[in-house]
């Protein structure tokens, strides 16, 4: 598809700055300007009022969690929403020598920024998906907290050093509990458990990247390859300029999809036998070490998609590299 198709699209792109209290919001083509409470009630009325505008794309920037009673209100009405990342948006504001920063400038320019970028649409999420994506966040934050204070053991002082490990060990019994409750989630779903079994047949695959998929990718299976490859940040983009070629890079993308994969690979290079036929030739042919893994991440991924689509259980002899 054309991405720049939308550009000309008769419909309204719809651009809100998300505060705690209150929603800014800018329909580019009517230029309307106008405010709503950040409450549950105001949003469904605000949703009600979207909808009779026919929007060609609604966008939002990821706040901490403050987007979320809107995207839930907007989503009820299938409405077409996407949530994007504030550090993109205001990149697109400085290329447009776009420097003030208000809430009803950054409206206009996410509003633009809808027309130009036409990001996809986030898929409607339920209440338990939205559960589950909560315990996997959870869990990753846990994660660090326990890097962060065991990286502090070795250089703090004696006399702190047991706090830090009694905390180190209270953290470990969190990330369990949490994973327990993930597990417990996912089994209690049909749709889920399916899912889950599918993509653990796998080697490499173990359940924080299946539960990862899960909530983070539930476009997974849905798309093409180079579209799940460009939703995780694992396909390659050209970088040229006249005569001039430059080093084929992997950028943007899910963060936490990409790092969460981009581990499991690692583990996969070892004991799936496809992934690790492809990183040994890409080895034997004198690529880097992290551009082979990051190969390996892309084709483990794209395994994994066209699993789902296809509803088929894991064969070697299926997924074979060319």
């Amino acid at each position: 598809m054309n991405k720049f198709s939308n550009i000309h699209d008769n419909r309204p792109c719809i651009g809100i700055d998300t505060g705690k209290d209150q929603l800014d919001i800018y329909a580019d083509l009517t230029q309307q300007l106008f405010t709503c409470d950040n409450r549950p009630k105001d949003l469904r009325r605000l949703a009600k009022e979207l909808k009779e505008m026919n929007p060609r794309l609604i966008v939002l920037e990821a706040s901490g969690g403050y987007e979320r009673a809107a995207v839930t209100a907007f989503s009820e009405l299938s409405l077409p929403v996407a949530v994007v990342y504030p550090k993109r948006v205001r990149q697109f504001a400085r290329g447009l020598g776009i420097i003030a920063k208000t809430d009803k400038v950054d409206a206009r320019v996410i509003a633009y920024y809808a027309r130009v970028a036409d990001p996809a649409p986030t898929p409607p999420r339920t209440d338990e998906l939205s559960a589950l994506e909560a315990l996997t966040s959870r869990r990753a934050q846990l994660i660090e907290m326990r890097l962060s204070e065991q990286n502090r053991i070795e250089l703090a002082h004696p006399s702190i050093q047991k706090e830090i490990k009694q905390h180190v060990a209270w953290i470990e019994r969190q990330i369990s509990k949490t994973d327990a409750e993930i597990e417990r989630r996912i089994r209690e779903s049909n749709t889920w458990r399916q899912t889950d079994e599918l993509l653990r047949s796998v080697p490499g695959v173990g359940p924080v990247l299946s539960s990862t998929l899960i909530t983070d990718m539930p476009e997974l299976g849905s798309l093409t390859s180079k579209e799940v490859a460009a939703l995780a940040g694992v396909a390659p983009f050209p970088r040229e300029s006249g005569r001039w070629k430059g080093k084929r890079i992997c950028q943007g993308g899910r963060y936490y999809v990409r790092r969460v994969l981009y581990m499991a690979t690692i583990a996969a290079t070892r004991f799936n036998p496809v992934i690790k036929n492809l990183y040994d030739r890409l080895c034997q042919r004198g690529k880097p070490k992290k551009l082979a893994i990051i190969a390996c991440a892309r084709k483990l991924l794209v395994i994994l998609n066209a699993m789902t689509k296809n509803n088929s259980p894991w064969s070697p002899k299926t997924f074979v590299t060319g």
